[in-house]
């Protein structure tokens, strides 16, 4: 089981890596759905 720490850790780690995903291409806007997407296609790729 992680510690407390431990998953902070991961989840600055994740949104780190949201952020970097989101500015390859900062001339774009996301609607809602794009970012539900984007989301649920990360999350599987961390899953694998």
């Amino acid at each position: 089981m992680p510690t407390e720490k431990e998953v902070i850790i991961v989840q600055k780690a994740t949104v780190y890596d949201l952020m970097r995903i989101i500015k390859e291409n900062p001339e774009k806007s996301y609607t809602v759905e794009e970012l539900e997407q984007l989301l649920h296609a990360y999350i599987q790729g961390v899953e694998k």
